[in-house]
């Protein structure tokens, strides 16, 4: 079981404004709403863990002199993907802004650019964490030949890894989580730098 980086989309929506000030409260109009508190901020960075596991991803290793046949199974193979879609504002047009207003806009969008970044790289260190784990897991399994103990084997360690990713700790719990964890953390962006200046004219 490895982690890998899956697709990684970005998206905008138009903001509007003759100053700054306008623009921030276009924004909170306009923005992604965040998927833990609900508000909406000026970016978003939304992640979704793929596993994907098939019948060749398993190992199997039978146990010396095991009456009925004993397997046990781990994970050899498989994946588990980190997808992003990244939303970001995009100005309209900025010909009714000073040389300062304008420099504070470009400012801004690259402090909420890393802000966003650093959501998809906590992501997918959380996917690399969850794939660690998967591969401590084992099942076992008994039958009267091998290839029946082996079935058994591979449902037993199926099943203990959707009890481990049951509905509280689920993929896309987790990712909330990780999300909220990080937020906190920044200050939704703003210890990065991500908060615009409208006092600027």
């Amino acid at each position: 079981m490895t982690a890998k980086q899956g697709t990684a989309s970005a998206k905008n929506y138009t903001v509007v404004g003759k100053t700054l000030e306008d623009i921030n409260a276009d924004m909170m109009k306009k923005g992604p709403p965040d998927p833990n508190d609900k508000k909406r901020f000026s970016g978003s960075c939304l992640g979704d863990l793929e596993l994907k596991i098939a019948s060749g991803d398993f190992d199997f290793k039978t146990t010396d002199g095991s009456s009925p046949i004993e397997v046990t199974a781990t994970l050899k193979g498989g994946t588990i993907a980190c997808n992003t879609t990244t939303t970001m504002p995009k100005l309209a047009s900025d010909k009714d802004l000073s040389v300062d207003a304008k420099k504070e806009w470009k400012r801004f969008l690259s402090k909420v650019q890393v802000h966003e970044d650093g959501h998809a790289d906590s992501y997918f260190k959380l996917a690399k964490t969850i794939s660690d784990d998967l591969n401590t897991i084992s099942g076992k399994g008994t039958g009267k030949d091998e290839k029946t103990a082996q079935v058994a084997a591979a449902k037993d360690l199926t099943t203990q890894i959707s009890t481990k990713l049951s509905v509280t700790n689920s993929l896309s719990q987790q990712i909330k989580d990780d999300a909220k964890a990080y937020d906190a953390k920044t200050k939704h962006g703003a210890t990065q730098g991500a908060v615009l200046d409208t006092s600027i004219t």
